[in-house]
């Protein structure tokens, strides 16, 4: 039996399973043994590697992919928001290859990946499903583009890129694992836990070959969450939800998800509102340059995301600024005085001002 065969047996027993004190242990066993097997199929088809018209250099400020079924409108989104010419057609699977385009706002510029449209099976390669899920796992945002007239989509689209380790709109589990050599599991919760037991927590620990930890939890989570944090291989993304041919519909039906935007991007409907939620989905801010020279630079700061670095700063810059940086100094929210000096994990806040001294 392969290992896709197996994944789908255990889910089958898993949706039979009834959750109590009695089955704990072996849902988390099933839950992890599941997890491994996942891990051996995308690994595989990693290795596999892209198709032709896959392989982007990444561009821009930010990279944001566009995720839906065919002829959902995507081509046709892509050429109103960017500069890019991707051929658009009334028939499914025009897109055959990546296509990017820039989309300019508020001074930043986001790579826009126009990839093809997904089908239910692509993480087994249906439809090029292994390439495009690829593609998806280098996004900095997803925007997951839905058809007004078809309910059920964003289902399908979730589990298929949470099935290849993918989680849109969430953040990665509050738990700490610390190993330890003897001693057994020693579990502390700061809260209550509904969605998992303790049982099922060892069975899962035991499964990944630990025996021995204190597990500190810090949110109600459950025993998928708790295998995201030991996989390692996620990926948690930004998500932006646009439903698209709602001038069919006359808005966005029942039955969606909470918080999409309506468009039409035939009739060039919700463009504003898109381009907005994107932006401010991504955390930019603005970080300016200070030279002897120059003096600050306001006319063209530097775009950066909330959480970055001195050393993602230098990375917008020449490379022989990082080979020989040497210390900066920063004046803003993120330092005590002005002009401090800092090193190059300093984290950085919304228009610092940045000197950099080379050696």
């Amino acid at each position: 039996m392969g290992a896709e065969d197996r994944i789908k047996e255990i889910t089958e027993e898993l949706a039979k399973t009834k959750r109590h004190k009695g089955t704990e242990h072996h849902i988390g066993l099933l839950l992890a043994r599941r997890a491994k097997l996942q891990r051996e199929v995308l690994e595989k088809a990693s290795r596999k590697g892209g198709g032709s018209g896959f392989d982007i250099k990444k561009q821009g400020d930010a990279t944001v992919v566009m995720v839906g079924f065919p002829s959902v409108g995507k081509s046709t989104l892509i050429s109103k928001i960017t500069n890019a010419k991707s051929r658009v057609a009334a028939y499914e699977f025009t897109t055959l290859e990546c296509i990017p385009g820039i989309m300019h706002y508020k001074g930043a510029q986001m790579q826009i990946l126009d990839i093809p449209g997904i089908i239910e099976g692509a993480k087994e390669g249906k439809g090029r499903g292994k390439e495009v899920l690829s593609v998806a796992r280098k996004a900095d945002l997803i925007l997951v583009m839905l058809d007004a007239t078809k309910r059920g989509e964003y289902e399908t689209i979730k589990r298929e890129l949470e099935e290849v380790g993918i989680r849109m709109g969430k953040r990665p589990p509050n738990v700490d694992i610390k190993k330890q050599v003897k001693g057994g599991v020693h579990i502390i919760t700061a809260r209550k836990l509904t969605k998992i037991g303790r049982q099922e927590v060892i069975a899962i620990l035991n499964e990944y070959g630990i025996h021995n930890a204190t597990v500190t939890i810090k949110q109600d989570i459950t025993g998928e969450e708790l295998i995201d944090k030991l996989e390692r291989n996620r990926v948690y993304v930004a998500q932006v939800i646009a439903v698209n041919k709602t001038d069919i519909t006359g808005g966005i039906p029942e039955g969606f998800p909470e918080g999409a935007i309506s468009i039409s991007a035939d009739k060039g409907e919700g463009m504003e509102e898109l381009r907005e939620s994107i932006y401010s989905s991504l955390h930019f801010m603005r970080v300016y340059t200070k030279t002897r020279t120059k003096g600050i630079d306001r006319e063209e700061p530097m775009m950066l995301k909330r959480g970055d670095t001195i050393g993602e700063f230098l990375e917008k810059l020449p490379r022989d600024y990082r080979r020989n940086f040497k210390y900066a100094l920063v004046w803003g929210k993120s330092v005590k005085f002005p002009g401090q000096r800092v090193g190059i994990e300093h984290l950085l806040e919304n228009e610092d001002i940045v000197y950099v001294v080379k050696k």
